[in-house]
């Protein structure tokens, strides 16, 4: 055999050796804390984090898939996604470990949809894509306004979306840009506009015409800031989580309660201040915090949608009087923008610039619904290195 092959068989063999990665699956009995100690790492990694970076590792979910990179046989990073848009980084240096969060790199695939009902939308959706997130996406982009069990044989569902790919895997859920549905020959078409809401053709918002089961929990004058997983700290240079929204208003306004529940926290809670805890049904928390005070009830209290529980104020790490609301699902937090809304049944329009922008989003997708229901095929997949919104056209259909 040839000197020089040898000599590069040798070289790529101590390489393999000296670094390598491997794939692992969170149980769902493993805690961080037991993690880092199954790895012999020190715990104060996670006591020394802020609390919004703590809080931020309850998202880990089992069965998420997690990367640790060996090298020269010992572990130089591990990666643990937290969010659709950031990671967990646990990078070991001369001086120990240190952790961060950091942006997840991935690869935007944008892709088509179009079926014909058989068996229902939710079987349909589910024999074509063997997952149910399709179905709980369209319920999100139609607010639960339209009666889709009611789709019959023969019926149409055309989606173009987007999705976040990672090692040649999906790891979000679908983003749907524009829509289609059919109800007994009706069309409901649905798009995507800034505000992460959807509209149909008329600039007419998808929304449901009964009382939300959650309420706006303060009268407030705006939104100081919304809720992100990755948001850019301009002072600490480095990424941060904000898991709810803060309501800017002025001190002493009343908090109410969102929804129906039983107060499980009252009292001070570090950089929160002074919070109140309402656990609900269906394994839902709300978090209200930065009071100036509390309201008559007590831990233990029921307390009905809509009754005062506080006053907003500035307490505890907080540069102005404001509300921090939280929601919470099974433990993991959850954007509250898509829950609450305002007690409304009048219908929202879009109008002047918006209206405009989304009548151009209409014109492109337009073609694009035609051109879908004349392929043949039922699923159409393409690579984007954007999105849809950047109005690239679909490929000629082969004849």
């Amino acid at each position: 055999m040839n000197l020089k092959l040898i000599s590069i068989i040798i070289l790529l063999t101590l390489f393999m050796q000296q670094s390598n990665a491997k794939e692992y699956k969170w149980s769902k009995k493993l805690t961080f804390l037991s993690f880092l100690k199954q790895h012999h790492i020190p715990q104060k990694i996670y006591y020394n984090m802020d609390r919004e970076d703590r809080e931020l590792i309850q998202e880990i979910k089992s069965g998420q898939s997690y990367s640790v990179n060996w090298k020269k046989g010992k572990i130089s990073t591990i990666n643990i996604p937290v969010s659709d848009d950031l990671m967990l980084q646990i990078k070991r240096i001369k001086q120990g470990y240190i952790a961060n969060y950091i942006p997840i790199p991935y690869k935007l695939i944008e892709k088509t949809i179009s079926i014909r009902i058989k068996n229902g939308l939710d079987k349909d959706l589910y024999r074509a894509t063997k997952t149910h997130y399709y179905y709980k996406e369209i319920q999100e982009v139609y607010s639960k306004a339209l009666p889709l069990r009611k789709m019959k044989r023969g019926d149409r569902v055309i989606l173009f979306y987007t999705q976040r790919y990672r090692h040649n895997k999906p790891f979000t859920s679908p983003k749907i840009e524009a829509c289609l549905i059919e109800i007994n020959r009706k069309p409901y078409y649905g798009f995507l506009m800034n505000d992460n809401k959807y509209y149909d053709s008329r600039g007419i918002k998808y929304q449901r015409t009964f009382t939300t089961r959650f309420i706006l929990p303060v009268s407030y004058t705006r939104i100081s800031s919304r809720f992100t997983q990755s948001r850019y700290h301009p002072i600490l240079h480095r990424y941060r989580a904000h898991l709810g929204i803060d309501y800017a208003a002025r001190r002493g306004t009343r908090i109410v309660a969102s929804s129906s529940g039983k107060i499980v926290y009252k009292g001070w809670k570090g950089g929160y201040g002074r919070v109140v805890e309402i656990k609900h049904s269906g394994g839902i928390k709300t978090l209200y915090a930065h009071m100036s005070r509390f309201g008559k009830y007590n831990r233990g209290s029921y307390v009905k949608q809509g009754q005062v529980i506080g006053y907003v104020g500035t307490s505890g790490r907080s540069t102005g009087p404001h509300l921090h609301f939280g929601l919470y699902k099974n433990g993991h937090a959850i954007n509250p923008a898509r829950y609450v809304a305002k007690r409304q049944s009048k219908k929202v329009r879009l109008k002047g610039r918006k209206y405009r922008k989304l009548k151009q989003l209409v014109k492109h997708f337009r073609p694009q619904f035609r051109e879908v229901k004349a392929r043949k095929s039922s699923i159409v997949k393409k690579e984007s290195r954007r999105c849809l919104n950047c109005f690239k056209k679909l490929p000629p259909r082969k004849n």
